[in-house]
């Protein structure tokens, strides 16, 4: 279950004494923030609903306000926002005294006052006040998604079909922060109008990733004059050759590993699976089903030879006093002349 399910199944149950949303998905948890503030209708002028952002709020004030029985209603609703005193950061915006405080209520928490805690990061489980909480609080913890659990979360929110989805979940690198964004662009874009891939391809920009993808794909297929065009291209927009080609590096390798991994016979989720548990525990499947279309018409030889062009380059850019301009383009051409 994702995050966003826990909250579904506990408005169902009702508001509990203690909630922490929390996590390291930063845009996941203000997501989950803005969803329980909907719900519960928060209204700053509501005298039964205090809020504490802890960053810059009165901490004293704060405290004061959870210790307190309500007045204009049978139940009070305080909400503290970055209490990182619980998180693994070092910052604190609570000081000893302010914590014992705390410490104090969760031990004893009052039945008329319900306390949310909204805060990014991971829980220091170390801490009372976080060995307190996981006692007597429900936790809800922004998690990455995988792709599955995207198209769902964004399919509920959108009612788009999978193929416009895939299609921006693609162009946004898979981070939930990014799709949430690109999809009010598309939005923003089409009005009332019917989603569509072409609409999608003029509402959101390419991003440096799609781009040197572009650039993977002409490489590989010979397309030198293209592949220097669109280097130009993204000179001219003021990206540096060392971004670009460390993304065409990641590709390269990655491919590279997917063409060892077929020569074994493994599937695709068997080598999404090896790759998560090997340097990369974020891996999408998406890039893994692209990387074999391609390498299923190469070489894997071609592949290495490709490889140590890139490594040769980086070491190019990194220390040769050379126009590294001049440098990019001849191992565009190397590059290119060992096409599949």
């Amino acid at each position: 279950m994702t995050a966003f399910d826990d909250f579904e199944k506990m408005k169902k149950t009702g508001l509990p004494e203690i909630l922490v949303i929390y996590g390291e998905e930063q845009a996941m948890v203000q997501e989950l923030k803005e969803q329980f503030l909907s719900w519960v209708n928060y209204d700053p002028a509501d005298m039964a609903q205090s809020y504490f952002d802890l960053a810059s709020s009165d901490r004293d004030l704060a405290l004061e306000e959870l210790e307190s029985l309500p007045f204009f209603s049978d139940s009070h609703l305080v909400i503290f926002e970055n209490l990182s005193n619980v998180t693994t950061v070092k910052k604190k915006v609570f000081d000893d005294k302010q914590m014992a405080r705390f410490e104090s209520y969760l031990g004893n928490p009052s039945e008329t006052t319900q306390l949310v805690i909204i805060l990014s990061g991971k829980l220091d489980n170390r801490l009372k006040a976080t060995k307190l909480l996981k006692k007597s609080a429900s936790l809800i913890e922004a998690k990455e998604l995988n792709p599955k659990e995207l198209a769902s979360y964004f399919s509920r929110q959108t009612n788009w079909p999978t193929a416009p989805l895939n299609k921006i979940f693609e162009k946004s690198n898979f981070s939930f922060s990014v799709i949430k964004q690109n999809i009010e662009l598309v939005k923003t874009y089409i009005g009332d109008k019917e989603i569509s891939l072409e609409a999608i391809e003029k509402a959101v920009p390419k991003s440096l990733q799609d781009n040197v993808f572009d650039l993977t794909s002409m490489i590989f297929s010979g397309r030198i004059e293209q592949a220097r065009s669109l280097v130009a291209d993204l000179r001219l927009q003021g990206q540096e050759l060392i971004q670009i080609l460390a993304i065409l590096n990641n590709n390269f390798r990655l491919y590279y590993k997917v063409a060892l991994m077929r020569e074994r016979g493994w599937s695709e989720q068997q080598q999404v699976d090896f790759l998560k548990a090997n340097g990369n525990p974020r891996q999408h499947p998406y890039p893994v089903k692209l990387a074999n279309q391609a390498v299923s018409r190469m070489a894997k030889g071609k592949l290495a030879t490709g490889l140590q062009i890139l490594v040769d380059l980086d070491y190019q850019l990194k220390s040769s006093s050379a126009n590294k301009d001049f440098l990019f383009d001849l191992a565009l051409i190397k590059l290119s002349e060992k096409k599949a």
